[in-house]
This record gives C-alpha cells, structure tokens and sequence, in this order.
C-alpha cells in the first residue's frame, strides 16, 4: 500500500532541494575573461576559482584585431575582463569600452617592481586620473648577437649599421617598429610620432642598413632557420626574451641587450569592461594573479617578464620605451615597402 503522505512530503522535501539548488547556481558569481594564451593558465583558474568560489570563463585570443572585434561587437557586454597592451587601449578608452579600477581593491599593485609602481607614469594606462590598465607582463624589443661572432657585446642598435657584419644581420619585417627603432637611434625623443623631416631622416637610415641586411624575418621560427643556415651575427629581436630562449634551446650561443638609446618594449595590462557584470570579481583576479608565485610561474612558462618577480627581463636601468599608437600607421608602410624595394 502506498503512503501518500510519506511520499507528498519526499515530493515537496525534493522540490525545496531542487529550488535551492537552482538559487544556489542563479547567485553563483562568474567572471569572465578574454586573454593571451598563457595569461590565465587552468591550475591558475582552479586555484583562484578554490580561493574565492568565483565561476571562471576563459576566451583566449589570437591578435590585436581579435580583441577588439569582440570587445566593440559586443559593446562590452560579452566579457568582465580582458588584456590589451598600452599601445591599443587608448582606442577603448576613446570608444568608452572601459571601466576604470579601484587601486584600493588591488592592494598587490603596491608590491609590484618599481618601474610599474605608479601606474600614472605609464603612457596609455590612465586617463583623468582615472586607472584603466593594471600592467601584467611586458617584453622588450631589443638586440640579439651571436657571442663567437661579436665582439666587444654591442650596447646600441648602432651596431647593426657597423661594415663589418655586412650580410650578417637579420632585420624584422614592419615598417611602423623599423621606423621606430631607428628613430630611437637617431636620437629622436618620440618615436611614434615623427615629422615629415623626420620620417625622411629615418627613411634614409634604414635604406643605409640595407647593405647589411641578410633577410628580413616576419616569425620568430623563420628567422630560427635562418640563423641556423647562415652566417648571422646579429638579430633585431622582435620577439625578445622568447625568440633568446629558442634560439638558446637550440645551442646557439646568443645574448640580448636592451639598447642604451631605449628598446621599443609592449606592456600589456589587464582591462576592465564597461560591460562588466561583476567588477568585484574582476579586480580580484587581477589582485591574485599580481602575486609572486603566478608572476614567476607566468615568466617561466612564456618567457615574457613580469611586473611582480624580476626575472632579468629589463635590469632596473635599461630604459623601455612602451609602444604607443604611431602617427600614420599606412605612410609608415608605404615608405617601408619603398626601402625595402631600394638598390
């Protein structure tokens, strides 16, 4: 015989604990993130996701272009979080696709290496006194020599222009970084944004180079197979402390210096929406990831250095100058496919 009483209260008992179930997930608390591969590795995740019971979702990205097509497509609204270096983030600011930070809800900031500590110092992570990027990690773009075939170690790019390694030098291939290298050589105080005069100084610089020039590179594993099938004695690094470490993996006997006249250096930060949902969780993550166990274990991992952990990425003295949007992006490369099309 069946006792509907026994069974009317099993029902109700199940449907309560199905309704607190149901609450328990509606209130969960979610953040979600779109990054660089290597930003927001899944031990990390697990571990922030243990400490704070905070759900994660990460997107990962694969280009500039990327990230702004689905932070603008979006208006915001589809992430909390996301990485942008100093260069692009002035464009979200402009298009109001950002929310600025709390520095008080980040007390990890406080702790973090010098040349980082005042964030308002850092061209493109502040507007109005008002913080918009959280720098993260960074990488130079500096100099790449071969040890056996380079002596004394070079301390400028002016090496580059030397006679003596005619033929033996591997240039990257982009117009808005070569003329803003090269600007830095002259000795240009702002390399990003050139005048006509000077835009025609550096034009002829670089046409002067040629000479020297062995081939120009687009990926850090052409120029690999280049500098393992020819005689190259030095490498403008576009891809830093990464582009050392394959190269060093593969026995090369190779070193790196950060220029004397200042290496073109990314700085990429992590930014918040103007969508963001949560930003309580937002500048959590931001405040866990800034502590020295990730840091570290983030430069390990990519090669790129970090703004918690020195990893001898940049001694405290190299002088990193972080990119910033170039004045005509389209006459930068027109002018380089002419010094590139130049006997």
């Amino acid at each position: 015989m069946i006792d509907f009483a026994k069974a009317s209260r099993g029902l109700v008992t199940a449907a309560a604990l199905a309704a607190g179930l149901w609450a328990s997930a509606a209130s969960a608390e979610s953040l979600r993130i779109l990054a660089w591969e290597g930003y927001a590795d899944k031990d990390w995740v697990a571990d922030f996701e243990k400490e704070t019971g905070i759900d994660v979702n990460v997107v990962f990205i694969g280009s500039d272009d990327e990230i702004w097509a689905k932070i603008k497509g979006s208006e915001g609204k589809d992430f909390d979080l996301f990485a942008v270096n100093t260069a692009q983030l002035q464009r979200y600011i402009d298009a109001k696709l950002v929310t600025p930070f709390d520095l008080d809800k980040i007390p990890n900031q406080k702790d973090v290496l010098p040349r980082f500590a005042d964030i308002t110092k850092i061209t493109g992570d502040s507007r109005d006194g008002k913080i918009y990027g959280i720098p993260f990690c960074f990488d130079s773009i500096g100099l790449i020599y071969d040890t056996d075939k380079v002596n004394p170690a070079p301390t400028g790019m002016d090496v580059l222009w030397d006679p003596k390694y005619q033929g033996k030098v591997l240039a990257y291939d982009n117009g808005e970084h070569n003329f803003s290298f090269t600007a830095l050589t002259l000795g240009i105080e702002n390399p990003f944004h050139l005048s006509d005069a000077q835009m025609q100084q550096v034009k002829d610089k670089l046409i002067a180079l040629k000479p020297n020039v062995l081939s120009f590179y687009t990926t850090a594993d052409e120029a690999q197979q280049i500098y393992q099938n020819n005689d190259v004695a030095l490498i403008w690094a576009n891809y830093g402390q990464q582009q050392v470490k394959a190269l060093q993996k593969i026995g090369a006997h190779v070193a790196y210096i950060n220029p004397k006249e200042g290496a073109l250096a990314w700085l990429d930060n992590w930014t918040m929406t103007s969508g963001v949902q949560n930003k309580d969780a937002a500048e959590k993550w931001v405040n866990f990831v800034l502590q020295k166990k990730i840091s570290g274990q983030l430069s390990e991992r990519t090669g790129f250095g970090n703004t918690v952990v020195d990893t001898g990425s940049a001694n405290p003295n190299d002088k990193l100058v972080w990119l910033e949007q170039v004045e005509d992006p389209l006459k930068r490369s027109d002018l380089w496919n002419e010094i590139k099309a130049a006997p």
